[in-house]
């Protein structure tokens, strides 16, 4: 029996770091040529990569926490998001391509993913 779940999680596993690997190559790739949907699941593992290496780096607050708990996980990827469409907008006019984190959704959830896992680690 214990052959079996070995087999199971190895194959759940592998089934999940192949789509880690193929959803970060979308994310990373040129907006009309990527899947949105693995786009976006690339677009969250790459944050939450982040976020785990932000944690290990920095293990404590960056800011100290304001009257709402919580509030970077509404703010950052607003902000975020913005900034990376604008970046996107700027590579686009001067001829270059844009991936999918370079949109407004792509920059959002990378930052939201990001700031969660931050907020899971180091923020509680």
């Amino acid at each position: 029996m214990t052959a079996i779940w070995e087999i199971f999680l190895q194959l759940v596993g592998e089934i999940l770091v192949e789509f880690g690997f193929a959803s970060v190559g979308e994310s990373l790739r040129k907006r009309s040529r990527g899947h949105p949907l693995l786009a976006s699941a690339g677009a969250i593992l790459l944050g939450g990569l982040a976020g785990v290496i932000a944690s290990l780096v920095w293990p404590a607050r960056i800011l100290q926490p304001g009257p709402v708990r919580g509030a970077s996980l509404v703010l950052s990827p607003i902000v975020t998001g913005a900034v990376m469409d604008r970046y996107g907008q700027w590579r686009e006019e001067r001829g270059a391509s844009r991936s999918y984190l370079a949109t407004f959704w792509g920059g959002a959830l990378f930052a939201f993913s990001m700031a969660l896992v931050r907020f899971l680690w180091v923020g509680a």
